[in-house]
């Protein structure tokens, strides 16, 4: 029975994230090839700013433990003040001229084909771009493998801040999704109540968080990277497309989308942004004191 219940459950996840997982092995494993038609390809040698002496971003013990706490506590908040949302019972008539004018102008109907595919979108930019950039890098000896320590905690921050917000946001607004507005649901949304989790747009916030935490670090870790460009456009066109797919297949109002690409992109920012901020002390500033059992010397770096 126990076995039964894993496969049942293996299955049920493979099929929940089985984009993330073909994208993510399509940039573990050809991680290079995917820009050759650009005549891009990764060099053998790019000057990468993280050295043995430096680093454009450095952890801190009490700022990683306020950031994950913070992140932490959003997230279990978030769980705790869950609404009980259910299904749709019937009551209630959902009107178009309900809808303010802007929303108005650009909702739909469920599209299973569209809602399936703005899937891609989070699953590129928040988990297959970065794993694929940083592992590449590392694989060919442009990035120390030690930094893949400080880029993972200021991502897993960054996740666990921008969901607790989200969540908390979605359950406190329950804003009842455009589809219910027209005569083609999402059944499985009406069943669970997802149907009244709108505002803001989950998807997006994953995805601007991706494109914009990758383009940020990216950007400071290889000043001088050919690739600074097509990591940029790459990621945010991903996050983008994810945002109109979110709108087009009825899951969102456009306001739901843009909620959700301020938070993502916002946090995406804020955290590599710290981190950025606690290296310029750790490294250029950070006085260094000493005791000899005689003396106490106090060491400056500028």
């Amino acid at each position: 029975m126990k076995i039964d219940n894993f496969l049942c459950n293996s299955l049920l996840f493979f099929r929940k994230f089985r984009n993330v997982l073909l994208l993510a092995s399509v940039f573990l494993l050809l991680p290079g090839p995917i820009f050759a038609d650009t005549g891009l390809s990764f060099p053998d040698k790019e000057r990468c700013a993280a050295t043995k002496e430096s680093s454009p971003f450095a952890l801190n013990v009490f700022a990683d433990i306020g950031l994950g706490l913070a992140g932490a506590g959003l997230f279990a908040t978030a769980a705790v003040i869950r609404k009980d949302v259910e299904g749709y019972d019937g009551d209630g008539k959902f009107k178009e001229e309900d809808i303010n004018s802007f929303d108005k102008l650009w909702f739909n109907g469920y599209d299973k084909t569209l809602d399936d595919l703005g899937d891609i979108g989070p699953a590129a930019t928040l988990l297959a771009l970065p794993v694929g950039i940083y592992l590449t890098e590392t694989i060919v000896k442009n990035f120390p493998a030690r930094e893949l320590a400080t880029v993972g905690v200021m991502f897993a921050e960054s996740w666990l801040l921008s969901t607790g917000i989200k969540n908390i946001m979605k359950t406190t607004f329950t804003r009842t999704r455009p589809y219910m507005y027209t005569d083609e649901w999402d059944e499985k949304g009406v069943e669970s109540g997802d149907w009244k989790l709108s505002f803001p747009s989950g998807h997006t916030t994953d995805a601007f968080l991706g494109a914009t935490f990758t383009t940020y670090t990216f950007w400071k870790y290889f000043p001088e990277s050919k690739f600074k460009v097509p990591v940029l456009i790459t990621s945010y066109a991903l996050a983008t497309a994810t945002a109109f797919m979110r709108v087009w297949s009825g899951n969102h109002f456009m306001t739901d989308v843009a909620a959700g690409a301020v938070i993502g992109s916002a946090i995406g920012f804020l955290v590599p942004f710290i981190h950025e901020k606690i290296s310029a002390v750790k490294y250029r500033g950070q006085s260094v004191l000493s005791f000899n059992g005689q003396s106490l010397t106090a060491t400056f770096r500028f």
